[in-house]
């Protein structure tokens, strides 16, 4: 695959988890994966350079993106093990493959499902929590919530318009109350919220985490403001690696605006420290943000 290959699907992660959690991101690439594996026509000898390649690209995707990321080293654990399933033909290469896959699918679904169940406990009758992207807060925990009859009330800082779209569509779906202002207004509201619901990309052993752009100044605010931190992700996006080894894609483009002429540069993410969170919820239970490593799963 080419090097412009890599930077299409790159644009197409970061333009998915626009819409939705990095975890049912990973889910919609398994998919992904199987129909391609389906529809691949190659010749046997080409299959295991097939596998690797798509699981290559994957990995350099910038920004990394878990749980995908670590699903694809347990993918490849397991074909390694199994030396490719090299003494199959092309369709039963495909089939076994494919149950791989679909095992590693059904592990997601079940620890997302936990999650929630985890999650709904730090939610209580008149809370007023803070959201401002579609992570698994607002994906999973928030209807849920809902479902069992609490009673609570969001406050949505919209950033980006199609992230703020995408939660405000949850919620109304889930018949959530809300209230939606400029990230810039939180100032002006920390006398009515208690709570601040945050996703990652990725939690790294050197203490960071990985997350949407904007989300180190909303962190940041709420910690001086002693707003309660609480990020919500399963133990898959717990890496073993650093936060400089993230790949955080750096754009630079030029923009011509009101008679102006400029380069604008942004980064993909933030990389924010752990040390301003309060509560790490996975679906284990709440972790210690200081043992992380324990819980690596790949």
């Amino acid at each position: 695959m080419s090097n412009n290959d890599q930077l299409v699907l790159d644009a197409l992660f970061r333009d998915i988890v626009k819409f939705y959690s990095s975890s049912q991101t990973s889910i919609i690439t398994l998919n992904a994966i199987t129909a391609a594996i389906t529809e691949l026509e190659c010749p046997t000898e080409d299959f295991k350079m097939e596998l690797t390649t798509v699981c290559d690209i994957i990995k350099n995707s910038q920004p990394r993106m878990f749980p995908i990321d670590n699903l694809i080293i347990l993918l490849e654990k397991e074909l390694q093990e199994k030396d490719y399933f090299s003494d199959k033909d092309i369709d039963a290469r495909k089939t076994a493959v494919t149950k791989i896959i679909e095992s590693l699918e059904e592990r997601l679904n079940d620890d997302m499902n936990e999650l929630a169940n985890q999650g709904v406990k730090h939610i209580e009758d008149g809370d007023h929590i803070i959201l401002h992207s579609v992570e698994e807060g607002a994906e999973l925990l928030l209807p849920e919530a809902k479902r069992m009859g609490k009673n609570f009330e969001v406050l949505i800082l919209r950033q980006d318009l199609v992230k703020t779209k995408q939660v405000i569509n949850i919620l109304d779906t889930a018949g959530i109350k809300y209230t939606v202002v400029p990230e810039w207004d939180l100032i002006h509201f920390f006398d009515k919220v208690n709570k601040l619901f945050i996703g990652a990309y990725a939690l790294t052993v050197d203490g960071k985490f990985v997350s949407d752009s904007g989300t180190s100044n909303i962190v940041s605010e709420c910690h001086i403001h002693k707003v309660p931190v609480y990020l919500f992700a399963p133990t898959l996006e717990i890496t073993n690696t650093f936060s400089r080894d993230q790949n955080i894609y750096l754009k630079d483009e030029s923009v011509s605006e009101s008679g102006s002429d400029y380069n604008l540069i942004s980064h993909s993410s933030d990389i924010v420290s752990l040390d301003l969170v309060d509560h790490i919820i996975t679906e284990k239970g709440a972790i210690d943000k200081s043992k992380l490593a324990e819980y690596c799963t790949v």
